[in-house]
């Protein structure tokens, strides 16, 4: 598979910055062709999918038998999802014996969505297993769309190993639309024990139960899934199991595009965790090609797409979802890519407009995360209460994050008290976890209620985190507090050298120097925390200490 993932990385715009002209492409040719390439990788580089796309595809257009141009201005528009886009090009670039895999695939794809004509021939060398068994996958439902289901049932299984799961789930559609009800569910039981993806799983399998009548089955399989503790709960298993409950009809048997969009789901979802992140968009995107509407890919999608740094795909795709279980899940994510991208006002506008007490629990815990760093703490805390008290009625385990955000939110609030208890209450449920131990150990420091005590807990953080400045800095401060100002220099120069943009450590090592009687060292690094800090209330304090030193400042920022 690996040389397949090479020929993508090579020609996807993405990592196209430092690419050479493709061969037969001179700077001497028709200026439109060429200054139309030059654009596309640029605007690939730069991120911008759709101007690359628009721009391969005209560079295309001035030679439509380069098979370079044709593979380029495919993956562009493939992973921008501009599919009518794509399919031109990938006619040129899969259509013929030795053509370009993810091409042919995609064509196969086509036809079963209805939008184009598939591949005339086959590949005559394939890129591994991994892509031979998607072709042979989207062959099967090919086969059952054109009535031969039962020849598709009888088609020989080979399986690499780590795939056997993947092909046992598409043999379990398959064999249901054959009507072998009896070799479906067997394989459909494989599946479910083999395939690390259980919620999809679930539903795939509790949704064959359900139309076989098996409705205590489907009701078992949903409730076992739902009951796993603490982990997030599938919207999907919710919506089934409330459709179960309240005697509504099954979800319909998968027509021919939507069982071929689940075949490869599970594959490309797997490509997510063993792949270039690249490689498994351009999968996602193939399943979206398939089926637009199959919002569980669509969310992954959106994931990925973020994670290769295209947050305007990424949140075109969450936008994408329009319908139940996934929508409250998808309008939180774009809110909150939006949010990490640095359009705070845009972000904060949209978690206000799904506010609503029917949300679902994570959608509601994300909400409460842009509201709590965006400071809207009284709103974060109302959200994080509805949640924990629900956990607490339903009988499920706490998170200690959730409770630890709250006591974070009280204490931005005023209220020490209130944030105390919380900080404890999250430190019983997970004492190992640093961020608890350092938020609680420090403030007890700074606070001067139980130094000691304080101090203790930040020494053990510092031993489980060893490379968070911020954690260093609470441990250097800590020696500060207790007067041992060498040990405490020590600690925060190593906390500067691994947070250098913290304004707040900075300033501690200013006051450690000053204390050891380094006034020199001391106003540089007062200074660089001047220059760091957009705090009003931080900017006059630290101005008085450049001014008049440390004996004469007012108190710290703690």
């Amino acid at each position: 598979m690996m040389a397949g993932l090479m020929r993508v990385a090579l020609c996807l715009p993405v990592l196209a910055v430092s690419c050479a002209l493709p061969h037969g492409l001179l700077q001497d040719e028709e200026p439109s062709a060429y200054g139309a390439f030059l654009a596309g990788r640029y605007a690939g580089s730069s991120r911008e999918t759709a101007e690359s796309s628009r721009f391969y595809a005209e560079a295309l257009s001035h030679d439509p038998g380069s098979s370079l141009l044709s593979e380029r201005a495919f993956y562009s528009a493939l992973l921008a999802g501009q599919f009518e886009r794509a399919d031109g090009p990938a006619r040129v670039a899969g259509d013929h014996p030795d053509g370009l895999q993810l091409a042919h695939v995609y064509l196969k794809g086509g036809e079963l969505a209805g939008r184009i004509r598939g591949p005339s021939v086959e590949l005559e060398d394939p890129f591994g297993p991994f892509g031979a068994m998607v072709s042979s996958m989207l062959d099967d439902w090919r086969l059952v769309r054109a009535g031969r289901a039962n020849e598709a049932a009888d088609r020989p299984v080979t399986a690499s190993a780590g795939l056997t799961g993947h092909i046992m789930l598409h043999r379990g559609m398959i064999l249901e639309a054959a009507g072998r009800m009896e070799a479906a569910d067997e394989a459909y039981r494989a599946a479910y024990s083999g395939l690390d993806m259980e919620g999809f799983t679930t539903i795939v399998r509790g949704a064959f139960f359900e139309r076989q009548g098996r409705r205590d089955d489907a009701r078992r399989l949903y409730e076992t899934h739902l009951n796993r503790g603490a982990g997030e709960r599938d919207p999907e298993v919710v919506q089934a199991l409330a459709r179960l409950e309240a005697g509504r009809r099954p979800p319909a048997r998968f027509t021919p595009a939507q069982g071929a969009a689940r075949s490869m789901f599970a594959p490309a979802a797997m490509l997510n965790a063993s792949a270039p992140a690249e490689y498994s968009a351009l999968y996602l995107r193939i399943v979206q090609s398939i089926d637009p509407d199959f919002d569980r890919n669509t969310m992954l999608l959106a994931t990925v797409l973020d994670r290769l740094g295209l947050e305007d795909d990424a949140i075109a795709a969450f936008d994408s979802v329009n319908s139940a279980p996934f929508l409250e899940q998808a309008r939180v994510d774009a809110a909150w890519t939006l949010f990490r991208r640095g359009d705070q006002t845009d972000a904060l506008a949209r978690a206000r407009s799904l506010a609503s007490g029917e949300m679902a629990e994570q959608p509601r815990l994300l909400l409460a995360d842009i509201y709590r760093l965006t400071g809207h703490c009284d709103d974060a805390v109302a959200l994080y209460d509805a949640v924990l008290a629900e956990r607490s009625a339903e009988g499920r385990g706490m998170d200690w994050r959730h409770i630890f955000y709250r006591a974070v939110c009280l204490q931005i609030a005023g209220d020490w008290t209130g944030a105390e208890e919380g900080f404890l209450q999250a430190l019983a449920l997970e004492p190992d976890e640093a961020r608890v131990l350092n938020h609680l150990g420090y403030n007890w420091i700074v606070l001067g209620e139980r130094v000691n005590e304080g101090f203790a807990l930040v020494e053990r953080a510092a031993e489980l985190a060893p490379d968070n400045g911020a954690i260093l800095d609470s441990l250097g401060w800590g020696h500060f507090k207790l007067g041992r100002y060498e040990q405490a220099v020590q600690w925060l120069e190593r906390a500067v050298e691994l947070s250098p943009a913290n304004a707040t450590i900075h300033w501690h090592l200013g006051d450690a120097y000053a204390r050891s009687g380094r006034e020199l060292e001391a106003g540089f690094q007062w200074q660089r925390a001047l220059d760091l800090t957009s705090d009003p209330r931080e900017e006059a304090l630290l101005e008085v200490r450049l001014a008049h030193g440390l004996e004469g400042a007012p108190e710290d920022i703690e």
